[in-house]
C-alpha cells in the first residue's frame, strides 16, 4: 500500500559481535544521564553512548585497557576494565565540574525540561526502537502517550489531533514535518535523519510556553552539538543507497556533516507485489548539511539545511471511486542559530526559512500548493541561585497559495465528475512573546509557571496562554508532577481547510515516575478540553473535544541479554455538538504496546513489538440515493455519528540485526518484518456504486525489509 513506504529509511539497529560485554548505568545528582560518552582510553573511536535511562553496553576487546566515561560539564571517569563487574550493572556517578562555566552545563542539558512530563531520546534510542524503522518521529509510536491510529509519522499525543502538536528543530517550528504526503497532508515518514540528531524531547502534554503554536504536545529536536571523530558511513538497502560524511574543522568544537540518499521502489515491490496492491512506484532524492562552528568560547553558530525531491504513484479509493493517485513534492528549509553563553546567562537567536511545492492528482481533484515560511526568535535565559527565568519573542510569518480543482460533490470523485476551481492565497503573521520562571526552594520541590501572549495582526484574535507546574521528588526513586494550563495554536492550511484557525485547549495532568537500576515505571492521569474552529465530515461544527485519559508504562531488565516493556492506555474521548455527545476519534478502551528484546553479544539482537488497540470509530453509510447532478449515488450516513467501529487493531513486528567490528570499521546487517502475522487491520470503509455492499481498506500487510550499513572511521 502507498502508506507503507517505510523502506525509504535504513534501519541500523546495533548489536554486538564479541562474547564479552560490560553493562553500566551513568547518573549524576539529578538522576540518569542521557547521551554520556563511553569509550576505550586507547581508542576513543571504540565506544557508545548512554540511553534515556543512563544505560549502556560495551564490548570488551582488551581487559588491560581503561574505560572512559564523560559528559559535558562533568568530571571524567577513568576505570580499568579489570575492576569492572561483567555479570551485573556497574553504576557510574559523575560529578559536576566545580570550575566549569555554567554556560557549558546549559548547552549540555536544558534545565527547563526537568519541570515537564518529557521523554528524552537520542540517536541510539531511535535506532534500537523496534517500531521506529530508523525514523525519529516514528520512534514516538512506542511511547505510552502516543495515540497514532493511522500509521503515519505525524505525532498524536494523548488523544489530540496531530495538527495540535508541533515539531521544533533547533528552536524553529517545522510544519508538515513528513515526507510522502497524502492528500490530507499526513505522511509516512519524517524529514529528519537520526544520524544528525543529538537529543529529541517529547512533551506529551502541557508543552513549555517558551515554544508557541501548540495546544497539545511538543517534539523538540536538537541536532548534533559535538563530534567525536571523523567518519564516513555508506548504506545500501532494499530500496535505497546513501552516504554520510562527518568532518571536524578548525577545532574540536567545529564540524561539518553532509549526507544524501536516493530511494527507489523496483526491488521492494518486486519481491512482495502481492502485499502492495496500492503501490506502483516511488523515488526520492534528499540531502542535508549540518554545520556547527565555534566563533569563540562563548559564541556558537549552527546551521542545518535540508532538500528533498520526491514522487509517488499508486492507487487510492474513496467512497465508490478507485483510481490512480500521483503526488510529487519539492522542499528546502534552513534552520540557523547563534548561541551565546556566559556564566549564568544564555542568549539564542534563531532563524528559519522554508520553501515547498506540492502537486497531486486523484480523480477530479488536482492541486498545486506552495508554502513559504520565515521564522525569527530571540531567547534569553538567566540562571540564578534557585530561580531560572526565560523570556522569548518570536515572529512566525507564513504564506500559502492553492491552485486547486476539486470535486463539486464530495462523493463524486471520478475524472468525469463535476468539479470546481479555486485560486486562493493566504498569510498569517504570528507575533508573540513569552516569559517562563521556575523556582527550586529545596532539593525536592520545583515550582514553575509561564505566560505567552500575541500581538494581533490583521483579523487575528488576541489570546493569553498560561501554565503552571509543581514537581515533587520524594527520593531518588519516586517523583510526582502536577501540571496544567491553557494553550493556543493556529491550524496548518490544506486543500480541505485553506485557512488559519485559532485553536485552544485547557489541560491538567498528574504524572508519576519510579526508577530503579533495572526497573522503570511511569503513569499519568490527564484531562483536556480542546476547542476552536473544528469540523467533521459534512462541515458539522464541533463545540469541543473532551478527553480523560490514563496511561501506565513498565520496563524490566532481567539480565544483560533480556529486557521487556509494556504500556497500557485508556482514553475516554467525547465530541460535543450542541446538546449532543458522541465518541471521539481516538476513544479507546485499551491501547497496549509491548516490546521484548534479546541481545546476545556473540550472536545477534532480536526484538519483538506488539501493538493492540480498540478499533477506531467512524460514521457508516446506510444507503445511497440517485443524484442526477453528479451521476453518482449520494451517500446517506447513519444518524448516529461515529456509531460504527472497525475491528480491533493488532500488529506484531520483528527486527533482527548483527554488528561486526574490525580495524576501526563497522558493519551492520539488519532485517525486519512488519505485521509478521499479516493481520487484516481495517483502515477505512469502502462501498459499491449504490452503497448496498460494504468492504474495508486495510492497513499495511506483511512486509520484508533488509540492508546493511558500513562505517569507516
Amino acid at each position: 500500500m502507498k502508506y507503507l513506504k517505510f523502506l525509504l529509511l535504513f534501519i541500523p539497529l546495533f548489536g554486538k559481535a564479541q562474547s564479552k560485554t560490560i553493562m553500566g548505568k551513568i547518573i549524576d545528582e539529578n538522576g540518569p544521564i542521557l547521551a554520556a560518552n563511553v569509550y576505550y582510553k586507547s581508542n576513543p573511536a571504540l565506544g557508545t553512548t548512554s540511553d534515556i535511562e543512563g544505560f549502556f553496553k560495551l564490548i570488551i576487546t582488551n581487559r588491560k585497557d581503561t574505560l572512559v566515561v564523560s559528559y559535558i560539564g562533568h568530571e571524567k571517569l577513568n576505570i580499568p576494565f579489570m575492576e569492572l563487574k561483567r555479570n551485573e550493572i556497574n553504576i557510574f556517578k559523575l560529578k559536576v565540574k566545580s570550575d566549569v562555566l555554567n554556560e557549558i552545563v546549559i548547552k549540555g542539558r536544558d534545565p527547563i525540561s526537568q519541570q515537564f512530563s518529557v521523554v528524552k531520546l537520542n540517536k541510539m534510542d531511535i535506532y534500537l526502537n523496534p517500531v521506529a524503522q530508523g525514523d525519529p518521529l516514528k520512534a514516538i509510536t512506542i511511547l505510552p502517550a502516543s495515540t497514532i491510529i493511522d500509521e503515519t509519522a505525524n505525532p498524536s499525543l494523548r488523544g489530540s489531533d496531530p495538527d495540535r502538536t508541533r515539531v521544533v528543530l533547533n528552536g524553529v517550528p517545522i510544519y508538515n514535518p513528513v515526507r510522502a504526503s497524502q492528500i490530507n497532508n499526513q505522511g509516512f515518514f519524517s524529514l529528519f535523519n537520526p544520524e544528525l540528531i543529538d537529543k529529541q524531547y517529547v512533551y506529551a502534554s502541557n508543552p513549555p510556553l517558551t515554544f508557541g503554536n501548540s495546544s497539545a504536545g511538543l517534539v523538540e529536536i536538537q541536532t548534533t552539538k559535538n563530534l567525536e571523530n571523523n567518519q564516513l558511513k555508506l548504506s545500501s538497502t532494499l530500496v535505497s543507497t546513501g552516504f554520510l560524511v562527518s568532518k571536524k574543522i578548525k577545532n574540536q568544537n567545529s564540524f561539518l556533516q553532509v549526507y544524501g540518499n536516493y530511494q527507489f521502489s523496483d526491488a521492494f515491490i518486486g519481491i512482495q507485489e502481492q502485499n502492495l496492491p496500492d503501490l506502483s512506484n516511488f523515488n526520492t532524492l534528499d540531502f542535508g548539511v549540518n554545520l556547527a562552528f565555534e566563533l569563540d568560547k562563548k559564541w556558537i553558530l549552527n546551521s542545518y539545511t535540508y532538500f528533498i525531491d520526491e514522487a509517488f504513484m499508486g492507487f487510492n479509493e474513496r467512497f465508490t471511486y478507485r483510481g490512480p493517485f500521483n503526488s510529487s513534492k519539492t522542499r528546502v528549509f534552513s534552520v540557523n542559530s547563534v548561541d551565546y553563553a556566559n556564566r549564568n546567562t544564555y542568549l539564542s537567536m534563531n532563524t528559519g526559512i522554508n520553501f515547498e511545492n506540492q502537486n497531486f492528482e486523484f480523480g477530479n481533484t488536482l492541486s498545486d500548493q506552495e508554502a513559504k515560511q520565515l521564522y525569527l526568535s530571540l531567547n534569553y535565559k538567566v540562571n540564578l541561585e534557585k530561580i531560572d527565568i526565560q523570556s522569548v519573542v518570536s515572529m512566525d510569518q507564513q504564506f500559502n497559495s492553492f491552485d486547486d480543482t476539486f470535486a463539486e460533490f464530495f462523493y463524486a470523485l471520478s475524472p468525469e465528475s463535476p468539479s470546481l476551481s479555486s485560486l486562493n492565497s493566504l498569510d498569517n503573521n504570528a507575533l508573540e512573546g513569552a516569559i517562563y520562571a521556575s523556582w527550586k526552594p529545596d532539593s525536592k520541590i520545583t515550582l514553575s509557571s509561564g505566560v505567552r501572549v500575541n500581538l494581533p495582526t490583521k483579523s487575528q484574535s488576541s489570546f493569553l496562554s498560561w501554565q503552571f507546574g509543581t514537581k515533587y521528588k520524594m527520593n531518588n526513586h519516586h517523583s510526582l508532577l502536577l501540571s496544567g494550563g491553557k494553550y493556543h495554536n493556529y491550524t496548518t492550511p490544506s486543500i480541505f481547510r485553506p485557512r488559519y484557525d485559532l485553536l485552544n485547549s485547557d489541560q491538567i495532568a498528574l504524572d508519576y515516575t519510579y526508577e530503579e537500576t533495572n526497573t522503570t515505571m511511569t503513569s499519568a492521569l490527564y484531562y483536556k478540553t480542546e476547542g476552536g474552529n473544528q469540523f467533521i465530515l459534512g462541515g458539522i461544527p464541533i463545540d469541543n473535544i473532551q478527553t480523560l485519559g490514563f496511561e501506565i508504562f513498565f520496563k524490566q531488565r532481567f539480565n544483560s541479554n533480556l529486557s521487556w516493556s509494556a504500556s497500557y492506555s485508556y482514553i475516554d474521548q467525547n465530541l460535543r455538538i450542541g446538546d449532543s455527545k458522541f465518541a471521539g476519534f481516538r476513544d479507546a478502551d485499551y491501547f497496549i504496546k509491548s516490546t521484548l528484546e534479546f541481545n546476545h553479544p556473540k550472536w545477534f539482537t532480536v526484538s519483538l513489538n506488539w501493538i493492540g488497540r480498540t478499533g477506531s470509530r467512524y460514521t457508516g453509510i446506510v444507503s445511497g440515493e440517485t443524484d442526477p447532478n453528479s451521476d453518482f449515488f449520494r451517500p446517506l450516513f447513519s444518524n448516529e455519528l461515529f456509531g460504527d467501529q472497525f475491528n480491533d487493531y493488532n500488529r506484531l513486528d520483528v527486527n533482527i540485526n548483527k554488528y561486526i567490528s574490525w580495524n576501526n570499521k563497522e558493519l551492520v546487517l539488519f532485517a525486519s518484518v512488519n505485521n509478521l502475522l499479516n493481520t487484516q487491520n481495517q483502515r477505512r470503509d469502502q462501498y459499491n456504486e449504490d452503497y448496498t455492499a460494504r468492504r474495508f481498506d486495510l492497513f499495511q500487510k506483511r512486509l520484508l525489509f533488509f540492508g546493511l550499513v558500513w562505517t569507516l572511521n
